[in-house]
């Protein structure tokens, strides 16, 4: 989505987040944020697509009758699938119903590990009352692709309108809403990310992601969901209302069904990055895969952040994986452990593989295949 996030009220919806160290391109994103004794990258894949990349793709069929998580990925990331078993998760969520004055909130899929937690939520109103994501009020209403373009399109309205001059046009009352996961402390893992959908029908469908610590091993995830609706004056498309609510429940957590450490056969170094441990841990939502790294010679940490090196993961047959549904990696560095080294990502498989070969490959490079291999195997 184009999103302003200077205009989005974060400081409402979250706790302040520790000051950014510096920023680098990964894929979509990366971002960096510099604690007292822990330095942790986190690379935020969805978050630009969401926010900045526009749809280029027609909406799917809604699985099951539910417009959801499988929507937002064959929209943004059509090589991302999730997995069966997150998949039966999110499609038998207990069905959850808030209420913020006019604008009802039914969560319509939840799941939840221990690093990631996802929410889609229809969003509704009276039915001449019209709803666009917060923020999004003076944005052109196709400015963010195909599935807007549609939704003008069931309004009668051209695309080029922005949300207050159709509002106008047809006379209707207009509200900005939002709806976002939120973890609290010691749960809560820094990042988050939201973006919105119309369905079929015209519904505004919200997709809200939180990373969450992965510190704490616990069965129900206390969770806080933020939700905002905001009434805009169609006179001067400025909020002439704001309402706010921050209903909390238990979220189940999946729990990891299978964990392995592969054997390291033979000597892998890249970039000055020795590789020293590879584990797997398999949940629902997909394989976490745990790399240990140890920086050789006189690197520092501030070289290593400039080398901008991940892990890129394939089959045996040098397929590459697709990445996992919260598209992150995670790299800590501990200025009391240097030279080590830990990265944290996630592929999308249902069983850990019997082969894998991966790849520390320079992220600013395309992926041809140069990079050395290494083949690790159960």
């Amino acid at each position: 989505m184009k999103t302003n996030m200077d205009d989005l009220d974060l400081r409402d919806a979250f706790p302040p987040m520790p000051e950014a160290c510096h920023d680098a391109l990964m894929r979509a994103a990366r971002s960096v944020r510099e604690e007292k004794t822990m330095k942790r990258s986190i690379y935020r894949t969805i978050l630009i697509a969401a926010l900045i990349l526009a749809g280029t793709m027609a909406v799917a069929a809604a699985a099951g009758g539910i417009f959801g998580w499988n929507d937002f990925f064959s929209t943004y990331h059509s090589e991302t699938t999730i997995p069966q078993g997150a998949q039966e998760i999110l499609n038998t969520t207990e069905e959850r119903v808030f209420t913020l004055g006019p604008i009802t909130y039914k969560v319509q899929q939840l799941y939840a590990d221990h690093y990631t937690a996802l929410a889609s939520v229809q969003i509704t109103a009276a039915d001449d009352t019209l709803l666009c994501m917060d923020s999004c009020q003076l944005d052109p209403i196709g400015a963010n692709g195909d599935n807007w373009i549609r939704q003008a399109e069931r309004l009668g309205v051209s695309p080029d309108l922005t949300w207050v001059e159709a509002a106008k046009q047809l006379g209707r009352p207009l509200y900005s809403v939002r709806c976002i996961l939120n973890a609290q402390a010691p749960y809560d893992g820094g990042e988050c990310m939201e973006d919105t959908l119309y369905d079929a029908d015209g519904h505004l469908i919200n997709f809200s992601m939180q990373m969450l610590s992965g510190d704490a091993r616990i069965r129900t995830l206390p969770i806080q969901m933020f939700v905002r609706a905001a009434e805009i004056d169609p006179a001067t498309g400025e909020e002439k209302s704001v309402l706010t609510d921050r209903p909390t429940f238990d979220l189940p957590v999946a729990q990891p069904m299978e964990i392995h450490t592969y054997e390291l056969n033979d000597e892998y170094v890249v970039g000055g990055l020795k590789l020293t441990a590879v584990r797997g841990e398999l949940t629902p939502g997909g394989l976490y895969l745990y790399t240990e790294f140890t920086a050789q010679g006189s690197m520092t940490y501030e070289d290593f952040c400039r080398v901008q090196l991940l892990p890129r993961w394939y089959d045996a047959d040098g397929k590459p994986y697709a990445w996992g549904i919260n598209e992150s990696y995670i790299t800590t560095v501990s200025d009391t452990d240097w030279p080590k080294v830990s990265m944290l990502g996630m592929i999308s498989v249902d069983e850990i593989p019997d082969t894998l070969v991966m790849a520390l490959e320079d992220d600013n490079a395309p992926d041809n295949g140069s990079a050395p291999r290494i083949t690790l195997t159960r």
